[in-house]
């Protein structure tokens, strides 16, 4: 009986996202289950790709479409997993084609979206929000926010250089900072966000700040060249297991949220309503899986990001942060849908970039946050937002 109650709370937190594949895995082979059964289960759980060719696909009109996304940003990763399970195959009307659009940063995914050239993008809260202020230009909508941070650990994280003083807390860490030079990733992204919010919340003086490209970060900060580097995930993975630097602190400390958004053309949208929903089905199935499958997401992305390890991409997103860091457990919420905390968090990100001059508009235009594509495909899968939360896991359960 005890064995019995253990089994069905371990099956309780797989199916609810709080424990991942191979710690299930692990647990029922000590409870002396037979490999058989457990995979028999977990096949049950998890589609396949041979069971995802073999579901008939929903009629309508096929479509063909681009879809963007760009590996260098954890918020993007519930695309490469439906670019890898291709389970769009499940849900777009049979005969369609998708063809996939893999840029290095936001903003060229976006101009293409505006070309015509890309109709689905995969981008972060700031370039999503860029986006859909060009209407002269093209009107895109930002129709689902597939993952979401409200401990500001998905883009809100700084790093000392590697001989800093080991901070013994938050408050040391902040006070240091005062007279140091600073890199901030990229003017107008959601590290330029938190880092100005970071100034004011803080008074913090530091001697300088300099915006750019992450990957430039990366090497001047191993150069000793500035004191500080903030930056967003994978990269504050990478610059922690590569020793870059040492991680200061995240924005949870001073209650920041990151957020990514999918973002369609609305003629897109409006020529085919079924498939635009039926794209967001296929984001909410890949979400689940990443809810599950850790190491599995993590060897997706990896072909994905050259650069970057395996244990690199699996630790930026499914990582546990380091101590004295005013981290906390959760990393990511799978949120999916527009509710009242994620609307009150993208209209401050719209002051934000109007205060700088990246957007004439201090508020989202009508119908920017275009909800009802994802609220229908929720519910006609009987399901609800958020999805789940990626809770950070010790380095010790990552399995090469």
């Amino acid at each position: 009986m005890e064995h019995k109650d253990e089994l069905g709370k371990m099956i309780t937190d797989f199916e609810s996202g709080r424990m991942d594949r191979r710690t299930f895995i692990k647990r029922a082979g000590m409870m002396g289950l037979a490999l058989s059964s457990i995979g028999g289960f977990l096949s049950s759980m998890t589609p396949s790709n041979e069971a995802l060719a073999q579901t008939p696909a929903p009629a309508g009109k096929p479509v063909n479409v681009t879809v963007g996304f760009f590996p260098t940003w954890v918020g993007a990763w519930s695309g490469v997993v439906v670019k890898h399970l291709d389970n769009w195959k499940k849900y777009l009307p049979a005969g369609s084609k998708v063809d996939w659009d893999i840029q290095t940063a936001g903003p060229p995914m976006a101009a293409n979206m505006m070309a015509g050239k890309t109709q689905i993008g995969y981008m972060g809260d700031m370039p999503g929000i860029v986006a859909s202020t060009k209407r002269d230009i093209a009107d895109l909508r930002m129709v689902a926010i597939n993952m979401y941070s409200d401990t500001g650990q998905m883009c809100s994280e700084a790093f000392a250089r590697i001989d800093a003083p080991d901070f013994k807390s938050v408050a040391e860490a902040v006070e240091w900072l005062n007279g140091k030079k600073i890199a901030v990733a990229q003017k107008g992204g959601c590290a330029d966000k938190f880092f100005s919010t970071f100034l004011k919340k803080t008074g913090a003086k530091p001697e300088s700040v300099q915006l750019l490209d992450p990957t430039i970060i990366k090497t001047t900060l191993q150069a000793k060249k500035v004191d500080v580097g903030v930056v967003f995930q994978p990269h504050a993975a990478q610059i922690m297991a590569e020793g870059i630097g040492k991680m200061m602190f995240t924005g949870s400390t001073w209650a920041m949220n990151d957020g990514s958004v999918i973002v369609m053309r609305k003629d897109f949208i409006d020529q085919n309503p079924e498939a635009a929903k039926a794209w967001l089905k296929a984001d909410i199935e890949a979400s689940l899986f990443m809810l599950k499958n850790p190491h599995e997401v993590a060897e997706m992305v990896a072909k994905e990001l050259p650069g970057f390890t395996l244990k690199e991409v699996w630790s930026a997103l499914y990582g546990q942060y380091p101590p004295n860091t005013g981290s906390q457990e959760n990393n990511v919420i799978l949120q999916e849908a527009f509710d009242d905390k994620v609307v009150a968090y993208m209209n401050d990100a719209f002051q934000f970039l109007n205060s700088i001059g990246s957007i004439p508009v201090d508020k989202p235009l009508p119908g920017a946050l275009y909800g009802e594509l994802i609220d229908a495909a929720l519910k006609e899968m009987d399901l609800k937002a958020p999805l789940g939360t990626i809770r950070g896991l010790p380095l010790s359960e990552f399995k090469a």
